[in-house]
């Protein structure tokens, strides 16, 4: 079933939108009395900082390059996580090794999972982690960080609102730009290298026919290779798309041997911490889209 469009409806101006990060450190410069807040992944940031404006210290755990399936906490992170007042994290199984390092906190910030309640669930499976890739679920993200803000710093809970409803703007004219620019490739299949892509071909009409890594960092086998080399046959699959953290190796080597298109789609788990990286990376998949498909 089709979730439901963002319930956030702008009340206020643009002239609230969230204000440009200076360099890519990854913190929102902020005086030191100022809430507090670590985010996961780079989505999770991006969407916060859309929210806080300049209202609140933002730091995201995963630095650049990091890998959120096989991430190692360090130091840095384990300081972060010790000033906190809030914990703002996917959820959805995506972030176990920070469930973890919470665990053990003998004094544990507020945390607050955004994409609860937002994933699909199927019986014996986890849900799909990656509902960012939808910008309308991402609205829906938003309300929740929203919310989180004004709860942990009420003093600031109208600019928290006016911020969020310019971010929602934003988000909104980013799925209609998608929207548009994708109609002429609903229906067509495609291969995806993981299973992050299910939520991004629901909203826009595109089909994964089959991904390369059933789970992450574990080497297809060869039967379900050959599946991959009859379904791409059979369902008549337009293209196969890797992603930047992986060598595609395999992926090209199965473009060469039938004969289709691979590229890259970048599931925006991680990269350069500024303020505008997840529209920016969305927009940089629909030109990889529009590039390979047509």
């Amino acid at each position: 079933m089709t979730p439901a469009p963002c319930a956030f409806r702008p009340l206020l101006s643009l002239a609230f939108a969230l204000a440009w990060l200076a360099g890519s450190t990854g913190v929102f410069a902020a005086p030191s009395a100022q809430l507090k807040v670590v985010t996961s992944i780079l989505p999770i940031y991006c969407l916060t900082l859309g929210v806080a404006g300049e209202r609140a210290t933002i730091e995201n755990l995963m630095a650049p390059g990091a890998d959120a399936h096989d991430f190692q906490f360090t130091p840095r992170e384990r300081r972060a996580l010790d000033r906190a007042g809030l914990v703002l994290l996917n959820g959805l199984g995506m972030e176990p090794w920070l469930q973890t390092a919470l665990a053990r906190m003998s004094a544990r910030p507020t945390v607050i999972e955004v994409s609860a309640g937002l994933g699909d669930i199927q019986a014996g499976a986890a849900p799909n982690p990656h509902v960012w890739l939808d910008p309308l679920l991402a609205c829906r993200m938003v309300t929740n960080i929203c919310n989180a803000l004004r709860e942990a710093d009420p003093a600031h809970a109208q600019a928290y609102h006016a911020q969020a409803a310019a971010t929602v703007t934003r988000l909104e004219r980013l799925h209609e730009e998608l929207r548009l620019r994708l109609q002429p490739f609903r229906g067509m299949a495609i291969i995806t290298y993981h299973d992050a892509f299910a939520y991004f071909v629901r909203r826009y009409g595109l089909l994964v026919a089959g991904v390369i890594e059933t789970v992450p960092d574990l080497e297809p086998t060869p039967g379900h290779l050959r599946q991959l080399r009859e379904t791409v046959r059979r369902q008549r699959v337009k293209a196969i798309f890797t992603e930047p953290h992986h060598a595609g190796k395999l992926a090209r080597q199965l473009g060469e041997d039938l004969n289709i298109p691979v590229a890259t789609l970048d599931t925006l788990e991680n990269g350069p911490l500024e303020a505008d990286a997840y529209e920016a990376g969305m927009r940089r998949n629909l030109r990889v889209l529009e590039q390979t498909l047509r």
